[in-house]
């Protein structure tokens, strides 16, 4: 299926790992052209010459930078602007469900997990407003956990849970303009350097037992499935959809 997306200039942010690094390949093999973004400048340069090599040089824009931090976000948008004028789909993605403290209900616990998963896209939002033409497609990575109550921070729920509101204003906000804003709500995804990754190595069977009783395809998702649900999001292929959420868990969530 033709998605439609060849050519369109793609922005991936914390794409040098994950659902991040799946989706920038997903677009790439769709024909668009993308910029990926990472704090890691060296991990960042590996990983675009790699890409570059599979689908070419002009295809890929790497950008070094933090994305919870204001004047980062600032850069990429002067970037974005030089580089290649405008936007037409962006894929929020920065987001970590780490404990920052021991306590989960310190208010500092809950201002740092704030900033990572949720300030930073309304601060990436703004920052990149004035780059979008009369078309284009957003989509935000929230969780399972903003809608179940699970084992994740609850800081970390009720900021994905936000991503879920933003994107849901930001979609009545934008849609006179032609531009699209969904969100994707994954289960438990395994990739290398992430946190369930981190939870095997810590106590293997304890997490797989988890994983057999609580989802009822008894697996993790890969990346690339979540990928490929955003790429379709963001295709001519789902024009009509904008303000939904998008829930890829393997049955997991336990609402109707």
């Amino acid at each position: 299926m033709d998605l439609g997306l060849k050519g369109k200039i793609t922005v991936v942010t914390g794409s040098t790992g994950g659902i991040g690094y799946a989706s920038a390949k997903r677009f790439l093999e769709e024909g668009a052209r993308v910029v990926l973004n990472g704090r890691n400048g060296v991990k960042l340069g590996n990983i675009c010459k790699e890409l570059a090599g599979e689908y070419g040089d002009k295809s890929i824009a790497g950008f070094q930078g933090d994305m919870t931090e204001q004047e980062d976000i600032a850069r990429l948008g002067a970037f974005i602007r030089e580089t290649f004028g405008h936007i037409d789909c962006l894929v929020v993605n920065v987001g970590s469900g780490k404990p920052v403290r021991s306590n989960p209900l310190d208010i500092e616990e809950w201002l740092e997990i704030f900033k990572i998963n949720l300030f930073s896209a309304v601060q990436l939002m703004d920052a990149l407003d004035g780059l979008w033409e009369q078309s284009g497609s957003v989509v935000m990575v929230s969780s399972i956990a903003g809608r179940d109550v699970l084992s994740a921070p609850p800081a970390y729920a009720a900021a994905k849970d936000g991503i879920r509101v933003f994107a849901k204003y930001l979609a009545d906000r934008y849609a006179p303009r032609g531009i699209r804003v969904n969100t994707v709500s994954p289960g438990n995804v395994l990739f290398k350097g992430g946190r369930w990754e981190e939870l095997l190595g810590k106590d293997e069977r304890g997490v797989k037992a988890y994983i057999s009783e609580k989802v009822p395809m008894r697996r993790f998702a890969g990346p690339e499935e979540i990928a490929d649900a955003i790429a379709f999001l963001s295709s001519e292929r789902a024009s009509f959809i904008t303000g939904s959420n998008l829930t890829i868990d393997g049955g997991q969530k336990r609402g109707i």
